[in-house]
C-alpha cells in the first residue's frame, strides 16, 4: 500500500513534466495540420494595437546544479507585491506583480528555476472570468508576473507555488529515467488453461537477455513494448496487460527527503498577496470580441495565449471565437467521419459528442474501454474514438490485441475532405522520458504526410499538453 501511495503520489506530479518542457517540444499545444504553416506574424487588428502585448520570456534560468534543501523556496515567507497598486486600470492594461522568493529562515533565494501558477480571477463569481499570468524568472530569487486586463471590474490575484526550484530539479532528473513505471502482462493457453503473469517494459531494457525476451515494438510506429517471455509459451500467447504501481521504480529513485519537497507546504500552496484588496478595472473602447476577424483555427494566427475564459468559453483578444450551439455542431458534422485517437481526453470528447449530435453504439462497441463507435443516421454521422496504443497507465487488464498504433491507423484511414482526424496524447506519457512521446509523435508526423497527398481535404488536429 505504501508503495501504491506513493507512486500516486509522484503519478500526480509528473505530469508537471509536460508543462516544465513544453517549450523544449516542436510542436503547437494544438494545431490543424492541413493550414499549419511556419513564421507567422501577429496579425494586426485593433483589438491588438490598444493592448500592450506581453512577450513571454524565451531564455531559460539553469538550474542550480546542487540540492540545497535548507535554502528551498518556502511559501509562506515569498513576498508578492502588487506594483502600481493605487494606479487607475483600464481594460486592456497590464498589471504587474513581483515575487520575492525566500526560504523557511527568511533568507531571500539567490537563484531561479521555482514552478509558479499565475491567475488573475474575476471577484464576480457570476462573470466566470479568469486569465493566465506570465511569468518571467530573473534567475535570482526574484520573478516579474505580469497579467492582461482583458474584462471590466474586480480581480484578484492568485499565485500559487507549484513546485519549489529544488522539486523541479528532482522531477527533471526522474523524468529522464526509463521503465520506471510497472507493467505486467499476461500470457495463456486457453486449452491447458496454463498462463503467466510476466514484467513489461516501454523502453528497450538491456538487462533482458534476447532469448527471455518478448519483443512487440514496431519500429515504423515509434513504438516499444518488450516483456519477459514466458517458460513455457509462446509470445503469440499474451493476452492482456495492465499498470501495476505496486513494482515500480520510483521508491529507488526519490530519497525520503525528496519526498519532502513534493508535500505541503511545498506542493502547490497558495501565496498571500500584498495588498490582499482586488484591484477595480474600468472600461475603456476596446473592440468587443465580435468586431474582430474570425478566428481561422491556427494556434498562432488566433493568438491561442492571448486571451482569457469567461464561463467556459474562450475568448481571444485577437480574434472571434465561434461558439457552436447544437445544431450548428450537427450541421458541422453532417456527412462526416470522425476520427478520435489517443487519451481520455479524446474519450470524453467522443462521450460528449455521443450526447450533443446524439451517437448511437452497437453492442459490440459500447463497453469496450478502448475502442467505440457511434453513429447517427438521420446526419449521416460517424464518430470512432480508439485509444493510443502502450502505454496505458490503468490498473484493469485491457486486451493487449484490442490496441493499435494511430500510425497504422492513420495508414489505413482513406480520408478527404469528409474526413476528421483529431489526435490527443500526452497524459500516459508524463512519465517517460521525454523522448518516448517526441518519437512517437515523430512517427505521427510521418504517417499524416502521408495521408493528405493521398487523400487531399483531410483536416487533422493534433493536441498535445494541456490547454487550460
Amino acid at each position: 500500500m505504501a508503495s501504491a501511495r506513493l507512486y500516486t503520489v509522484f503519478t500526480m506530479l509528473t505530469a508537471a513534466v509536460v508543462i516544465l518542457t513544453t517549450w523544449m517540444f516542436p510542436y503547437e499545444r494544438f494545431m490543424i495540420w492541413d493550414q499549419y504553416s511556419s513564421d507567422h506574424q501577429d496579425i494586426l487588428n485593433p483589438m491588438v494595437s490598444k493592448l500592450r502585448l506581453i512577450q513571454p520570456p524565451v531564455e531559460r534560468c539553469l538550474l542550480n546544479q546542487s540540492l540545497l534543501f535548507d535554502q528551498t523556496t518556502y511559501p509562506t515567507y515569498t513576498e508578492v507585491v502588487v506594483l502600481n497598486r493605487d494606479r487607475l486600470y483600464r481594460q486592456g492594461d497590464v498589471l504587474t506583480v513581483k515575487v520575492v522568493a525566500r526560504d523557511k529562515k527568511r533568507r531571500l533565494k539567490t537563484y531561479g528555476g521555482d514552478f509558479f501558477r499565475a491567475r488573475l480571477v474575476s471577484s464576480d463569481r457570476s462573470l466566470q472570468a479568469s486569465g493566465a499570468g506570465h511569468v518571467t524568472d530573473h534567475c535570482n530569487g526574484n520573478y516579474t508576473v505580469q497579467f492582461q486586463l482583458y474584462w471590466v471590474g474586480n480581480v484578484s490575484i492568485k499565485i500559487q507555488l507549484v513546485h519549489p526550484s529544488e522539486a523541479v530539479k528532482i522531477l527533471q532528473s526522474v523524468g529522464h529515467v526509463p521503465n520506471k513505471r510497472g507493467f505486467q502482462c499476461i500470457f495463456g493457453n486457453l486449452e491447458t488453461k496454463d498462463h503467466y503473469t510476466q514484467q513489461c517494459f516501454s523502453s528497450n531494457n538491456p538487462s533482458l537477455p534476447p532469448h527471455r525476451k518478448c519483443d512487440f515494438s514496431k519500429p515504423e510506429a515509434n513504438g516499444t513494448w518488450i516483456c519477459e517471455k514466458p517458460e513455457k509459451l509462446p509470445c503469440s500467447a499474451i493476452t492482456k496487460c495492465r499498470w501495476n504501481p505496486d513494482i515500480s521504480r520510483v521508491r529507488a529513485l526519490v530519497s525520503q527527503e525528496e519526498m519532502k519537497l513534493f508535500q505541503k507546504p511545498y506542493l502547490e500552496t497558495e501565496l498571500e498577496v500584498n495588498p490582499k484588496q482586488p484591484i477595480r478595472v474600468l472600461e475603456t473602447d476596446l473592440p468587443t470580441p465580435e468586431h474582430l476577424p474570425a478566428c481561422t483555427g491556427n494556434t498562432r494566427e488566433s493568438g491561442a495565449s492571448l486571451g482569457h475564459w469567461s464561463g467556459k468559453v474562450w475568448k481571444s483578444a485577437v480574434c472571434n471565437v465561434r461558439v457552436f450551439n447544437k445544431e450548428e455542431i450537427q450541421r458541422c458534422l453532417a456527412n462526416k467521419t470522425v476520427y478520435l485517437q489517443g487519451d481520455s481526453t479524446i474519450r470524453q470528447w467522443s462521450e460528449h459528442l455521443q450526447n450533443v449530435v446524439p451517437l448511437y453504439s452497437d453492442n459490440r462497441t459500447t463497453n469496450s474501454p478502448v475502442f467505440r463507435v457511434g453513429n447517427n443516421n438521420q446526419w449521416n454521422t460517424s464518430v470512432r474514438y480508439r485509444f493510443h496504443n502502450v502505454p496505458v497507465q490503468v490498473k484493469a487488464w485491457f486486451n493487449f490485441q484490442d490496441f493499435r498504433y494511430i500510425v497504422d491507423e492513420i495508414d489505413a484511414t482513406h480520408g478527404g475532405p469528409n474526413t476528421v482526424i483529431v489526435l490527443s496524447l500526452w497524459a500516459h506519457f508524463t512519465a517517460e522520458p521525454l523522448d518516448v512521446l517526441r518519437s512517437r509523435l515523430y512517427a505521427i508526423r510521418g504517417a499524416i504526410h502521408r495521408l493528405l497527398p493521398r487523400s487531399p481535404g483531410t483536416r487533422v488536429f493534433v493536441r498535445t499538453g494541456t490547454t487550460r
